[in-house]
């Protein structure tokens, strides 16, 4: 594997106390790599400036393309959950190829750090693949609108299914689940969306103490691989008699 390349400028992973230990109650409410403000709910306070953030992307790429390494740097301040998110929205969007592979694997890598509870790194040819600004156009202002309308409900509750270790360690795992089966490059239709939209949640709800965001997040993962395992089965039950079939007939031609 080739030499990895840290994000600069990442905070903490979520649920990691620094060194001098706050108090928890207040380190709850405030979502990793973000700024206070005064007078402003967790969920404002994250997914409004994050929705920003986003769309400065598109004047930033100047209708050329960016990597993955220039997008990092960009939400540098705001962590690596973040760009989980971003490489996570190009999924549910039809007609956006190539992406499956570096970014289900760039998704299940950081998902690892988290349940890991490590400091996530990604290989420098992931850190150097290319999106299109034509992919950024569809990309941005889909993920844009979606911040924009979660923040309408999205507030911190159920703390206790994002606080501790143990909990996000299985948003950690949560996570892996989704980008490995993104990573998958299966020929079966609507197989993309349900694991990034979970992965999405599971981020969001992470970054604002949500845990109904969470629940969410972990249902649309486990619908994923429970319409994967239909299909197989499907498949297997249908499709494979048939298979045999043809297979004796070629055979009995030689």
């Amino acid at each position: 594997m080739s030499e990895t390349n840290p994000l600069p400028g990442s905070s903490p992973l979520p649920g990691t106390p620094p060194p001098d230990g706050p108090d928890d109650s207040k380190a709850t409410t405030t979502a990793p790599g973000s700024h206070r403000s005064a007078g402003h709910s967790a969920a404002e306070e994250v997914l409004d400036p994050i929705s920003a953030d986003l769309m400065r992307l598109l004047p930033l790429a100047d209708g050329k393309a960016l990597t993955i390494q220039q997008i990092a740097d960009h939400l540098r301040e705001r962590g690596w959950a973040l760009l989980t998110l971003f490489l996570a929205a190009p999924f549910p969007i039809p007609n956006i190829p190539g992406l499956s592979v570096p970014f289900g694997m760039a998704i299940g890598l950081i998902g690892w750090a988290f349940m890991l509870r490590r400091k996530p790194w990604l290989p420098q040819f992931v850190m150097k693949t290319k999106l299109d600004f034509s992919t950024l156009e569809k990309v941005l202002p889909f993920i844009s609108r979606l911040m924009v309308r979660l923040e309408r409900w999205t507030k911190p509750r159920l703390r206790w299914l994002v606080s501790g270790p143990t909990m996000t360690s299985i948003i950690g795992l949560g996570i892996v689940s989704g980008g490995f089966f993104l990573a998958l490059p299966l020929p079966i239709p609507f197989t993309n969306g349900p694991p990034a939209l979970s992965i999405i949640f599971l981020v969001v709800g992470m970054l604002c103490r949500d845990g109904v965001m969470v629940i969410i997040g972990h249902f649309l993962g486990l619908l994923s691989w429970a319409y994967l395992g239909i299909w197989i089965y499907l498949l297997r039950s249908v499709l494979w008699p048939y298979l045999e079939h043809a297979w004796v007939w070629i055979k009995n031609l030689f």
